[in-house]
């Protein structure tokens, strides 16, 4: 064997042993961590925190939108990719008009899934709950049947004050008060059916609202069914003047409220930098148009400017 070939075979010897210790090294390294390498990638996403650091920065800019009118507004606010717990500015029991419809439509939803009605019932039409205002259920005339589907549809919709009556009375106010208390919604209350009063004591809250819409849209309200329908009827909302206007590109299921010098919207963002749900109330405005060109800036400033996911790498 000559001395060119002797040096080739302890070159590949030599090879072959640190081929062999970097393998036990790689190998045994990455199971004597039991995946601490992997884990540690995995949590170079950092969690979602209670609450978002932006939150002054959002409530500033609140604060600036809305100047001299800030103490007749009431906001939530929930980003589900960015905090846990949602902002919440000056939420306190406010007159929610036509939104505390959608706690009619929850009601009505639960009673379904419990089989204490049928969405396909037909249910009569009567004299004492045909009323003005929004709506066209009332053109089928006193004693006419409706399904309560078309009538939950028509409440929302259209925001129905017949069609939101005869609900009502379906599933009774008792047990509409007895439903809202048992979820928590604390500062909701229903006094009355839609223009049957004239003394505006129905009841409700951003903080209320907000929730209701939060355990919608996370399909906690009533289960996945029945809450993705809800969010079917609040997406064909005809009131477009407030938030689609603000944000014509993002897919909006939200309800308003609106009596003389109150003006409510609410809903579901669905958007590409995330969705969000948000709530803003006034009652006491002395411009509609101011009100809802408030409205619309603070909804748009958080769609652009808020939306942006900081919590992962």
């Amino acid at each position: 064997m000559d001395k060119a070939t002797k040096i080739l075979i302890v070159i590949n010897a030599i090879l072959i042993v640190a081929l062999g210790i970097l393998y036990f090294v790689l190998f045994s390294d990455s199971k004597s961590d039991n995946g601490q390498r992997f884990n540690i990638l995995n949590h170079s996403k950092k969690e979602i925190p209670e609450v978002a650091d932006d939150i002054n920065e959002i409530q500033d800019m609140i604060n600036l939108t809305l100047g001299k009118e800030v103490p007749k507004f009431a906001v939530y606010l929930f980003r589900p990719k960015l905090e846990k717990q949602p902002l919440i500015f000056q939420s306190r029991p406010m007159r929610p008009a036509s939104m505390i419809k959608v706690f009619v439509l929850a009601k009505v939803m639960e009673d379904a899934r419990d089989g204490r009605l049928s969405l396909d019932e037909m249910i009569p039409i009567t004299a004492e709950n045909i009323v003005g205002g929004a709506g066209s259920i009332a053109g089928e005339g006193i004693g006419a049947l409706v399904p309560i589907r078309k009538a939950a549809e028509l409440m929302i919709i259209e925001s129905d004050n017949t069609a939101t009556n005869i609900l009502i009375d379906r599933v009774g106010m008792d047990n509409l008060n007895s439903y809202l208390k048992k979820n928590g919604y604390n500062d909701t209350i229903v006094n009355h059916k839609m223009m049957l009063q004239n003394d505006n004591t129905n009841l409700s809250s951003a903080a209320d609202l907000g929730e209701l819409f939060k355990r919608i849209y996370q399909n906690e309200c009533v289960n996945e069914y029945f809450d993705r329908l809800m969010i079917s009827y609040l997406l064909r909302q005809d009131d477009k003047d407030c938030f689609p206007a603000a944000l014509p590109y993002w897919n909006i299921a939200h309800k308003t409220g609106e009596v003389e010098g109150l003006y409510d919207d609410g809903g579901i963002f669905y958007g590409s930098n995330g969705d969000f749900i948000l709530v803003i109330m006034n009652d006491g405005f002395e411009s509609r148009g101011e009100t809802i060109d408030n409205m619309k800036k603070i909804a748009a400033n958080i769609a652009d400017n808020f939306m942006v996911n900081k919590y992962e790498q």
